[in-house]
């Protein structure tokens, strides 16, 4: 009994060490094994040797050349014991040369020296980040009586992992002492350690001693031994059974640092092993937007070097799913987030992130998670799929909220496999980005595909001179995101310093509007756009066709970090107002119309995918005789032309595929009158407005390059009439916009986008409506199709799109229509 009282603060020491970390499988005594040769890493200069950024090739390729000689001097031992400075840097360091020397050596057995002047290394990534502490003969000395001092400091300043004692004479009774402490054992050949050590059976990691009494345990099993040390000998006894046990229970946690240092050694070896690469791959771009969306494709040849940044030779470029009639070095705009493509943030080596285990991902798999230490933005958190017997990633998950500028956040998923046997490497990359641009709220879905390998190919080389002697665009992956390779009058190449963000088109459009002056109007229109002018994510676009003009702008973060956008429409053309009685749409009391929009806005977000949005809108109406004799009536009064101002919120929601949206508005119009003689009516409320709708819409990839599309709506308010109704203009294909003086409106459709072929995506879509009317307080149906067409461009012009309506059925004769547009593009 006194025996064990003297044995419980050294079992108490063991039982907490063993519930911080898992036990290794080590023996507590091991006999003649050599001491491991010692790294000085005390007067190294640690900036080379650290990586840094992981993004620049060229920095890691000499991070690995200055290691390279410090490895050499420890090729071929079985263990290493690192001298660690005591600079700032002691863990990165620690972590960068656990990595080098495992990724060189999987099996090498790495300890951390002896050095009482530091500090105690408190941090679990560097306790798994070796297999224990080393107390070498020459620390240790001749005098035994000191061993047990030395190992309870030794503990005190890396308490994580085992401390090895090699001593250098068999310590006899105290070998007890020195295991129940929690230290192992390393003992020369011909004492009684060294037979007891033959005796030991494997899986007996757990330990009790005290001074000449041993107990050692089977952690799986509970079995367990007794030996005391009698005569200089340790001889078998039995375990005590008038005892009092001290049982402590709790759940043994993950050995998460040894299983991350692994996974940066596996990742570090197998990204070494990648000498060269040549591969194609396929990036697609697609836009889920509230006004629509559209499609970007790239093929490109890819180039990946050690110690070279990433090379994209541009191949093929698709809008909407076809191929584009684009020159070679034509520059187009890098739609990108910064680091979508970049590797896991965990093999970086940084003191930014905290890790924690997040359980069992399925047989042999494990699940490692990882948030930012601080509130940087772009900073990711998330969680790897690693095997635990490779260490290698099989995926990573990972998301960032808050970022400046128009990409406010970002989820993203990297897919590993082997291209080629006994290679390892990302296969896939699939990212949603959520961008704020002029048009409100946008999601950004990217998908990056490799295929095709040629891993340390001879020919590497000479295909890489070959593309960049060619015509062809040239993008390179640098820390700051991709930029172009701009090929030069010599034949040479220079990377520009900043990305390009502007694209500029000149084309045909030809419109079909019958009812208005024009029924068929060919224009000509300029069109510029820059989704990051004066570099500070100012957003713009702007198009004219002279008789009618358009522009928008978006300025992130402008007031009180609120963004500032503003919108507008300027335009000659006009149209005919006709009245609706009865369903029918009357040949009488005509008037002639033209508006000018502007939109005014600060939006916010607000997490979580939710968005704010304070919005000013403002129209000017111009009401004048019509042009057409036939729907003039004599003595008709116009209403009052003038601003319509309305003032209020909207909220948005979006989350993958899914978009939520309301408003509403509230202001006033021209107060005064209108109507026939004898029938002259006041505007309703003197002008007063209420305008409000909802909405929500579902956007999802059926197959590849199949999009389905479905949305729904529903729009009131108050003080409308005739020449302030709601509006079916963008909602129900086909159908003339005011066919209906509307208080209340339902609406409703989908479309599916779908490649017919290399030359032709088809979108074919249904749209219906429901309005109720002021002036019979009845509800009509409406119902319109919707019919777009993608094709190549031929001659001069880049790409060509068709968008046209049909209206299919309609409860009012006389609104059905075919209208929409055809345009021939031209980018430059």
């Amino acid at each position: 009994m006194k025996r064990l009282v003297q044995t419980l603060p050294c079992l108490s020491v063991a039982l907490v060490a063993s519930a911080q970390t898992a036990p290794l499988q080590v023996p507590p005594i091991q006999v003649s094994l050599p001491e491991p040769q010692t790294l000085d890493l005390r007067q190294v200069q640690a900036t080379a040797l650290l990586p840094g950024e992981h993004r620049d090739p060229a920095r890691l390729e000499a991070v690995q050349k200055a290691w390279e000689p410090l490895l050499r001097q420890v090729d071929g031992a079985a263990g290493v014991r690192l001298l660690l400075p005591a600079g700032p840097e002691r863990l990165q360091l620690l972590l960068a040369a656990s990595q080098a020397l495992r990724a060189r050596n999987p099996k090498l057995r790495l300890y951390v020296a002896y050095q009482p002047e530091l500090s105690p290394l408190m941090d679990e990534l560097a306790w798994g980040a070796v297999d224990g502490g080393a107390l070498l003969a020459a620390d240790l000395g001749a005098d035994a009586e000191r061993w047990r001092n030395l190992l309870t400091q030794a503990q005190n300043t890396f308490p994580g992992r085992p401390w090895f004692l090699w001593v250098p004479t068999d310590p006899g009774a105290r070998a007890a002492q020195l295991l129940g402490d929690g230290g192992r054992l390393v003992l020369p050949t011909g004492g009684p350690g060294a037979k007891l050590a033959q005796e030991l059976p494997p899986g007996y990691t757990e330990v009790e001693g005290g001074l000449g009494d041993l107990t050692l345990r089977k952690r799986s099993t509970g079995e367990a031994f007794r030996r005391i040390f009698q005569n200089g000998q340790w001889i078998s006894a039995p375990l005590p059974k008038d005892r009092h046990e001290v049982q402590v229970q709790d759940q043994e946690q993950y050995d998460l640092g040894a299983l991350l240092a692994r996974v940066r050694a596996t990742h570090l070896r197998d990204k070494s092993a990648l000498r060269t690469v040549r591969a194609l791959v396929d990036v697609n771009i697609h836009v889920q937007a509230e006004g629509g969306g559209g499609d970007l494709g790239f093929r490109f040849q890819g180039f990946e070097k050690q110690g070279e940044p990433e090379e994209l030779l541009r191949k093929e470029v698709r809008f909407n799913g076809v191929k584009a009639n684009l020159s070679e070095s034509a520059q187009l705009p890098i739609l990108e987030s910064r680091t979508s493509a970049a590797a896991p943030v965990a093999l970086t080596l940084t003191e930014r992130y905290r890790y924690s285990d997040g359980g069992p991902a399925g047989p042999g798999k494990r699940l490692l998670r990882f948030e930012p230490v601080d509130n940087d933005p772009l900073l990711f958190e998330g969680e790897l799929t690693v095997d635990e017997a490779s260490g290698r990633i099989l995926r990573e998950q990972s998301h960032r909220s808050n970022l400046p500028g128009l990409v406010r956040s970002e989820r993203r998923d990297l897919t590993y496999g082997e291209p080629l046997p006994g290679h390892w490497r990302v296969m896939r990359i699939h990212t949603a980005e959520r961008w704020i641009g002029t048009g409100g709220t946008a999601q950004v879905l990217r998908d990056l595909d490799y295929s095709d390998f040629r891993i340390n190919d001879p020919g590497y080389d000479e295909a890489l001179s070959a593309a960049r002697a060619s015509s062809a665009s040239i993008l390179q992956n640098t820390p700051d995101g991709y930029r172009y390779s701009v090929k030069q009058a010599d034949g040479s190449r220079k990377l520009e310093t900043k990305a390009t963000s502007r694209i500029r088109a000149v084309g045909g459009v030809l419109l079909v509007q019958p009812g208005s002056d024009l029924p068929i109007a060919p224009l000509a229109g300029y069109l510029i756009s820059d989704f990051n002018a004066l570099d500070k994510g100012i957003q713009y676009n702007f198009l004219t066709a002279v008789v009618f003009n358009a522009g928008s702008v978006m300025v992130p973060r402008a007031f009180l970090g609120l963004d500032f956008s503003a919108s507008g429409a300027l335009s000659i053309f006009g149209g005919t107002d006709r009245p609706v009685k009865d369903g029918k749409q009357l040949d009488k009391d005509g008037v002639q119309r033209r508006s000018q929009n502007l939109e005014l806005g600060l939006g916010r977000d607000l997490g979580a995918g939710f968005r704010l949005d304070l919005k000013g809108q403002f129209q000017h109406n111009a009401f004048s005789d019509p042009k057409e004799d036939k729907y003039k009536t004599p003595g008709f009064l116009n209403p009052p032309s003038g601003w319509t101002r309305l003032g209020g919120a909207g909220l948005t929601w979006q989350f993958e595929g899914f978009h939520l949206q309301g408003t509403y508005l509230k202001g006033l119009r021209p107060d005064g009158s209108y109507g026939a003689p004898g029938d002259v009516q006041a505007v309703p409320d003197q002008g007063r407005l209420v305008r409000w709708d909802t909405g929500a819409m579902f956007d999802h990839e059926l197959a590849k390059g199949v999009w389905f599309t479905a949305n729904v709506g529903h729009a009131g308010g108050e003080g409308f009439d005739r020449f302030q109704p709601l509006s079916f203009d963008g909602r129900v294909s086909g159908i003339k916009p005011y066919a209906v003086v509307a208080d209340r409106m339902t609406y409703g459709g989908f479309n599916i986008a779908f490649p017919t072929g290399p030359n032709l995506r088809l979108t074919l879509g249904l749209d219906h409506g429901q309005a109720h009317s002021l002036t019979d307080q009845k509800t009509y149906g409406f119902t319109g199709l919707k019919v777009a067409g993608d094709l190549p461009g031929f001659w001069w012009f880049t790409t060509i799109r068709v968008d046209l309506g049909a209206g299919l059925q309609s409860d009012v004769k006389g609104v059905k229509t075919v209208n929409g547009m055809i345009s021939f593009l031209h980018l430059f």
